[in-house]
């Protein structure tokens, strides 16, 4: 097979254009023998013309050549590709084939259009080469941020991330011969340095919030270790108060600010059963009968049923208004976030009260059994994420291994 590689000029300066042979046609009828060749043009270096010869005539050798189109990095991200992974059926998004989450979707549709789209969009798809996919992450890493400044480490990698996620999706229908990502060392974030609060600074905040509205949701964060979808997003039947067990597995999130049902956790390790304290209980039981209350003085303005954007509903919300409307993920956070500051407590997120359970639970924990149920309870997949995320939260716990190995080895007392 025969081609070359040659420039041209542009306003924009010169470009590199490849041009090569395809395999001859033949008609059925005269036994004629047709020439074909064609052209790909748009490639700023003149190093990535030549390698896409050499894939080029390769495919053509073995079978495997992608014919040329004129489609670009934005009409196949957002035209082809998006629409190809979005969920059909909220209720069932993540079980239907090639689709992912709508709050995934989500995310991976305002990234691309945030930050990929109007820097490398123009682009033709199969001219896109890993110099000009390093570039991008170059810009992003050093100004992608708003007003210029740098992007986070962690955004950058997400973004590679979903880069090459819909890359490889154009390779393997057919768009692209090779995914040029692969060819990129994607960005790498390093681990979010996990902050908690002690024992003692967690029961300092439940003392202060002792008279709060929402006094029983605050608990419950802090006896369960609960994400705050799973809190939010519980209704009475999720809950059994005689036998004292709680279920996950439906979670309240939003996509953009709008409230979104999501049938399950991200895992099935998310879906779980949780025994609940008498504390908690009891609590739980004083918000049922201020709720009812509430329910009563709001008469045939009280919302029993909140149903999403998607047609998704759920009945008897346990955190609501005084209209029995649900209250916003935010808000808990917001609302968390003000009792802290009141309590005179270090600062910290919502989540990292959840970091706070475990740790205190990992710490008294006697033996790999109550590691075990320990790990079931935050609804993680194995025990293994368990130790991974909070192993550096536990400095007492490598100094006693410290002292005891040493006693077993040195014979020490």
């Amino acid at each position: 097979m025969k081609g070359h590689v040659s420039s041209y000029g542009t306003k924009n300066g010169k470009r590199w254009r490849i041009v090569y042979e395809l395999p001859p046609t033949v008609d059925p009828n005269s036994g004629q023998v047709t020439r074909r060749q064609t052209t790909r043009r748009g490639f700023e270096r003149k190093r990535d013309a030549h390698r896409a010869l050499r894939e080029a005539l390769d495919g053509v050798e073995d079978g495997t050549h992608v014919a040329g189109d004129r489609i670009t990095v934005a009409s196949w991200f957002v035209d082809e590709w998006l629409p190809s992974i979005k969920p059909r059926h909220a209720a069932d998004a993540r079980n239907h084939r090639g689709t992912v989450s709508i709050a995934t979707w989500d995310a991976y549709s305002s990234d691309l259009k945030r930050y990929v789209i109007p820097r490398i969009g123009a682009l033709r798809l199969q001219a896109l080469t890993p110099g000009q996919l390093d570039e991008l992450y170059d810009e992003l890493e050093a100004s992608g941020g708003r007003d210029g400044r740098p992007l986070s480490a962690k955004t950058v990698a997400n973004v590679a991330g979903i880069v090459h996620k819909a890359l490889g999706d154009a390779v393997r229908r057919g768009r692209l011969r090779r995914n040029p990502a692969d060819a990129v060392s994607p960005p790498t974030a390093s681990k979010a340095r996990t902050s908690w609060w002690s024992v003692d600074q967690l029961r300092r905040y439940l003392l202060h919030v002792a008279d709060d509205e929402l006094y029983a949701a605050w608990l419950l964060f802090a006896t369960t270790g609960a994400r705050t979808g799973e809190v939010a997003g519980l209704t009475w039947e999720d809950l059994d108060l005689d036998a004292g067990w709680m279920r996950v597995d439906w979670t309240l999130g939003h996509v953009g600010h709008k409230l979104t049902w999501k049938p399950r956790p991200k895992s099935r390790a998310g879906e779980r059963t949780m025994a609940l304290d008498p504390a908690t209980v009891a609590a739980l039981r004083d918000h049922r009968r201020c709720q009812l209350e509430e329910r009563m003085r709001a008469g045939p303005a009280w919302q029993e049923t909140f149903n999403d954007w998607q047609g998704l509903s759920r009945t008897g919300l346990v955190w609501t208004y005084g209209d029995g409307s649900p209250i916003h993920p935010k808000t808990f956070y917001e609302r968390f976030l003000r009792h802290a500051g009141a309590a005179g407590l270090p600062r910290i997120r919502l989540h990292d009260v959840r970091h706070s359970y475990a740790s205190a639970a990992l710490a008294s924990a006697t033996g790999w059994h109550d590691v075990k149920v320990i790990s079931q309870r935050l609804g993680h997949a194995s025990v293994a994420i368990t130790l991974d995320t909070y192993s550096h939260v536990l400095p007492a716990a490598d100094e006693q291994i410290a002292h005891t190995l040493a006693h077993v080895i040195l014979g020490t007392e």
